[in-house]
């Protein structure tokens, strides 16, 4: 019998979650509470505690399941074997996501392991440093955008009980400005409505997720916003980033002033994966990348 049992995640979760999470010091956007509890139910999440130790399952359909290698300082072949136990039982295949260095821990204890290389998922990581100042010829195109942006009668603030009405009602209006169906592919339509629905999610639970957010605003009125949530003592990781078209540079704007806020107190910003969208990888590469974190699916003797 498998000592694994899963349920749903749930808000009153995030205290001894946050801590297992503390533990392991995983770098990827995955691994933090705020992202498996607003994305639970697109993929069904569904988690487990045992010894400390959190386990993730995500449902991907048609009876096929991925599982988030385990935090709370869980060793590789506990991990794994809990795992395999609580597969076997049910007669589901082991997929196992993990980072690089986990992967090869994996498939040097387990030969037959296969290592899938997902490169769609791999996260961004910035050093805070180069995105607060924006230094040298490799962000002169960034620096142009800045400029025309500051030329506006603009100004920064966190997020408060006070203001997140409003980032809720720019939400809505950049909902209106990009989730054109005659623009987008199905798929395209699919993944920004996801998204739509994790950004209300977010700000409904924002106090309680414990998020850290900032917006700035342009002659009084909400242009952009974005927060997060750190993933490790040294990585902060930027769930959602938001700006209306109305005025060039926004987005530069919200993401240099932002990482400013967070004053030095992460070496590195995670902003998340491109999902191999063409468009979202052209302009993460603009940023310059200090690194990506790459992430592994992970079978046993079997095909994806």
């Amino acid at each position: 019998m498998s000592e694994l049992e899963f349920r749903g995640i749930e808000i009153t979760d995030r205290s001894w979650i946050t801590e297992a999470l503390r533990k392991s010091q995983f770098r990827g956007c995955e691994y933090t509470f705020g992202n498996n509890f607003v994305w639970r139910r697109t993929y069904k999440v569904a988690i487990a505690e045992y010894d400390g130790y959190y386990f993730v399952r995500w449902d991907l359909g048609n009876g096929r399941y991925k599982f988030s290698f385990p935090t709370g300082g869980c060793d590789v072949k506990t991990g794994v074997e809990l795992l395999k136990g609580y597969c076997a039982q049910h007669d589901i295949p082991l997929l196992i996501y993990a980072n690089r260095d986990i992967a090869e821990q994996i498939q040097q204890l387990y030969p037959e392991a296969v290592l899938h290389y997902n490169r769609d998922s791999s996260d961004y990581v910035y050093l805070a440093e180069d995105l607060a100042a924006l230094k040298g010829k490799k962000y002169h195109g960034k620096r142009n955008h800045l400029n025309r942006f500051y030329e506006n009668d603009w100004s920064f603030e966190p997020i408060t009980a006070e203001n997140i009405s409003e980032c809720i009602a720019m939400n809505e209006q950049w909902c209106s400005e990009n989730l054109c169906e005659c623009c987008l592919s199905e798929e395209e339509l699919q993944s920004k409505s996801d998204e739509v629905c994790i950004v209300r999610c977010s700000f409904k639970y924002y106090d309680k997720l414990g998020y850290t957010g900032a917006l700035i605003r342009v002659n009084g009125e909400v242009q952009a916003f974005c927060f997060g949530e750190p993933s490790s003592d040294d990585t902060f990781v930027v769930h959602v980033e938001k700006a209306l078209r109305t005025y060039q540079g926004a987005y530069t704007a919200i993401n240099r002033e932002f990482v400013s806020y967070l004053g030095g107190r992460y070496k590195y910003i995670n902003r998340e994966e491109d999902t191999g969208a063409e468009n979202l990888r052209k302009a993460k590469l603009s940023y310059h990348p200090v690194f990506l974190e790459d992430k592994f699916d992970i079978t046993f003797g079997g095909n994806l």
